[in-house]
């Protein structure tokens, strides 16, 4: 990792010290500092010259620091890598594996370098207190491109580290920073170069990066930096044990025909597990084993055995099963829940369960990759109904994330909505599930577009907004906008195609790309005024019309134009009172009053905010409303109302189950402790604050860092 990264951490930490913040590892990087520099300089930009300098001439010691820093900060989540279902062998390469350092694992699809992988992450669980995370890349490609952006949030987020109210324009530098700051183990499967590798990993001394790859390319051979570790077959010992796993007895029974059955499958993992679902449908039959050696004897290559096992095992089962193994190798989806399966092909998959064809792990099923390619080979893969496959396997992800959208109430929905959808409450929370499978509509939506069937780009791309408002998810579902686009045009459907112009704008505003926010919000306005003017009578074009004029209004209260934002919101107000839209007016009265705060009109911000709490009926907006008044409150120094409203919007927002604000409140009470001259309070609610943000890698650890620096120093 950049040296200066590193030493701007370690200045950082060196004064939260000072000034009282406890930052975990602070300690240890005090200590080594002042071991090398004698005297520590008061002054924070001469203390980071030194500790550069120092580090820049003296490696041993920036190494030293870089091991400091990487130390558990905070609370980290559970264990939740789980460990392979089998694993056999692979001695040499677990001892290797489980020091601090970056690896690289190599080998073909099918070898265990997946398993190997997990089994490592159990092994050092306890050595690693900073956390797990594991990411398939092959989850995260749109085409060939790999969302990078996506990734490191899955990072943060296994790791503890990411808040979802972070600046994605600024993700990639807290990914640095979080992970400098913890001991961890990050596993990254399938990575097809270095390219991609650049952005996720970096030489964390104190830390443990397991790399996988299908294809070890001569740029990978190069970066592995202490050369790859190479898999191939299990060895004798382990192979058999892999066997006698799958069919206990059958082995033992007889022990030449055993060798050279996993001799023919040159011992490799999945060749052993094919063998071993043939093996298991002889089971209880005398000489099985030398039955199946003998049907897979007319090859020693152990893809051809794998391909071989394949078509045995195909002829177990019925031709509608064969069809429905070609329907899923055509689907452009690296794995689905049993309910998209089951609806894609109109029944479950059991005989492809059974006969080890599918894996049905973790509530998904999945298709290997040598069984998608071998299906899409076979002769009737040509005449399997693939586009009946495709078009229910749509249906059911736009029904389920109409029907997730529609659960959460009444918003504007420019989107044709299909009736009769409903969310059964004995179904996973509507956000959790438009979460899980946010990944699997991205990659239905390009094949829906591309085979004509606009109307249902257009509903996943609405019904995925509010993803974006709660959870993020930025990259992903500008991505699907940009298909989205393409079918509202291809559709003549402007209030659409406006619509998801307006919400590319505002994912650019959130990502701080403001220049092409404006040209998205300039489009969406131009689209919209073809349709109707700002002043329609049309209830619903009017309703499109305030929401574009809200997302113009945070996009100036980003760029600085308060004023501007405080006109738009008025804009916005003036449309939801002429046509009756109390949700609108609440949002927008609100949003209005936290502009007036910022230009210094608190007694109007909170006559506005009076006429929030009136139009607004559920708990989490009303939390917000009561957030906004505190600030007005402490503007004109009334310490007790703020106090009084904080402890109002924490309530509100416990009983809706909104946990995101809890920074907002902290730092609120901060500051109302600090009006009240209790000092100590102030310092543990800003530190706790500064702690988080400390954890997270996130720049705001400054502001925090600037705050508790003007408090009195703490007793000694």
């Amino acid at each position: 990792m950049d040296w200066e990264i590193v030493a701007q951490d370690a200045a950082k930490s060196v004064l939260a010290q000072a000034g009282g913040v406890v930052v975990a590892g602070a300690e240890g990087v005090v200590r080594v500092v002042l071991r090398r520099l004698g005297v520590l300089p008061s002054d924070p930009k001469a203390l980071l010259e030194a500790i550069v300098r120092a580090g820049e001439r003296d490696p041993q010691f920036a190494a030293e620091v870089a091991e400091q820093l990487a130390v558990v900060a905070g609370q980290v989540p559970p264990q939740t890598v789980l460990p392979p279902r089998m694993f056999f062998d692979r001695v040499s390469a677990r001892a290797r594996l489980a020091r601090p350092g970056t690896y690289l694992i190599a080998g073909a699809y099918g070898v265990g370098k997946t398993a190997l992988a997990l089994q490592v992450c159990q092994d050092v669980a306890t050595e690693f207190p900073g956390g797990v995370a594991y990411v398939d890349l092959d989850g995260f490609r749109a085409g060939e491109a790999l969302q990078v952006t996506e990734v490191q949030q899955a990072v943060l987020r296994q790791l503890g580290a990411w808040d979802g109210d972070a600046v994605p324009a600024e993700l990639a530098g807290q990914y640095l920073l979080a992970l400098a700051r913890r001991r961890f183990v990050l596993v990254l499967e399938n990575t097809v170069g270095v390219a991609e590798l650049k952005e996720l990993v970096q030489p964390w001394p104190a830390s443990l990066v397991l790399v996988t790859t299908r294809r070890l390319t001569d740029d990978l051979w190069a970066w592995a930096p202490s050369g790859p570790v190479i898999l191939h077959g299990l060895d004798e010992a382990g192979a058999r044990d892999m066997l006698e796993y799958s069919c206990p007895a059958a082995t033992s029974a007889e022990p030449e025909a055993t060798a050279e059955l996993l001799d023919l499958c040159d011992r490799m993992p999945y060749a052993i597990q094919q063998a071993a679902a043939l093996l298991g449908r002889r089971r209880g039959a005398a000489g099985a084993v030398a039955a199946v050696r003998d049907e897979l004897a007319s090859s020693d290559n152990p893809g051809e055995v794998v391909s071989r096992c394949l078509s045995l095992s195909l002829k177990t089962v019925s031709p509608s099963a064969v069809d429905d193994l070609v329907g899923l190798a055509g689907l452009p989806v690296v794995d689905l829940s049993h309910e998209a399966t089951e609806a894609a092909l109109g029944r479950h998959p059991k005989d492809l369960v059974d006969a080890a064809l599918v894996i049905a792990d973790h509530g998904r099923i999945r298709l290997p990759r040598l069984v998608r390619d071998h299906a899409l080979r076979l002769p009737n893969a040509g005449t399997a109904d693939g586009d009946l496959v495709f078009r229910r396997l749509l249906v059911f992800h736009r029904d389920r994330a109409v029907a997730a959208d529609l659960a959460g109430g009444d918003r504007l929905r420019c989107y044709p909505v299909p009736q009769g959808l409903t969310w059964p409450r004995s179904w996973p929370a509507p956000l959790d599930w438009l979460e899980a499978e946010a990944w699997a509509i991205a990659a239905v939506v390009p094949r829906a577009f591309h085979t004509g069937q606009h109307v249902e780009v257009i509903q996943l791309c609405g019904a995925l907004e509010p993803l974006l408002t709660s959870r993020g998810h930025h990259g992903l579902i500008a991505g699907v906008n940009e298909w989205g686009l393409l079918a509202a045009h291809a559709a003549g459907d402007p209030l659409a195609l406006s619509r998801i112009h307006g919400m590319q704008g505002r994912i650019m505003t959130l990502l701080n790309l403001l220049e092409r926010a404006a040209a998205a919000l300039a489009e969406a306005e131009r689209v919209l005024a073809s349709v109707a003017g700002v002043d329609t009578a049309d209830r619903h074009l009017a309703r499109a019309w305030s929401s574009l004029l809200e997302f113009r209004g945070s996009l100036a209260a980003a760029a600085g134009d308060l004023a501007a934002a405080a006109e738009l919101f008025r804009r916005c107000l003036a449309i939801d009172e002429r046509h009756g839209l109390p949700r609108g007016a609440g949002l927008h009265h609100r949003m209005l009053a936290d502009v007036l705060v910022q230009l210094g009109e608190p007694s109007s911000a909170l006559d506005h905010l009076a006429r929030a709490a009136a139009l607004t009926a559920d708990d989490r907006n009303a939390s917000r409303i009561r957030t906004v008044a505190a600030r007005a409150y402490l503007a004109l120094d009334d310490v007790a109302s703020a106090h009084a409203e904080v402890s109002q919007a924490r309530r509100l927002a416990e009983a809706a189950g909104a946990r995101r604000y809890e920074v907002e409140f902290a730092d609120l009470e901060a500051e109302i402790a600090l009006r009240r001259g209790d000092t100590e309070t102030a310092r543990r609610r800003w530190g706790w604050i500064a702690q988080g943000y400390w954890n997270a890698g996130d720049r705001r650890f400054d502001d925090y860092l600037a705050k508790l620096s003007r408090l009195p120093q703490p007793p000694r």
